[in-house]
């Protein structure tokens, strides 16, 4: 993860809209989850089914949430857990919808924010 102090300050605060929505027991908002999974240096991971467990894993590693070097146990106690999308997250994804967050299809940050050159 990035040292960048005010990368820092940004995580730090969508962190704290999570943990008021997770007390809540309410919907985070597809906006918020895109922001939580850009913010963790997600852009370079795959988010397809078949590799969703490794990039979690990947994810959760440079969230700071598990130790460095324990992806693999994480990927692989995912996988087994049959954890192979995103909780709507994946699907938005594929039917083409995240493009206004900057998300490809291929679940990596693409740059595209919806604005016309």
């Amino acid at each position: 993860m990035s040292e960048n102090p005010k990368n820092s300050e940004l995580i730090k605060e969508t962190l704290q809209k999570i943990h008021g929505i997770y007390s809540k027991k309410c919907n985070c908002t597809l906006s918020l989850r895109t922001e939580l999974w850009l913010r963790h240096t997600s852009e370079e991971l795959e988010l397809t089914p078949s590799n969703f467990h490794d990039a979690l894993a990947e994810w959760l590693a440079n969230t700071g949430m598990i130790k460095e070097g324990r992806q693999e146990d994480v990927a692989a106690a995912l996988y087994c857990l049959g954890v192979t999308n995103s909780n709507n997250l994946f699907q938005k994804v594929q039917q083409g919808k995240m493009s206004p967050y900057g998300i490809g299809k291929n679940g990596r940050r693409n740059g595209n924010t919806g604005k016309k050159k």
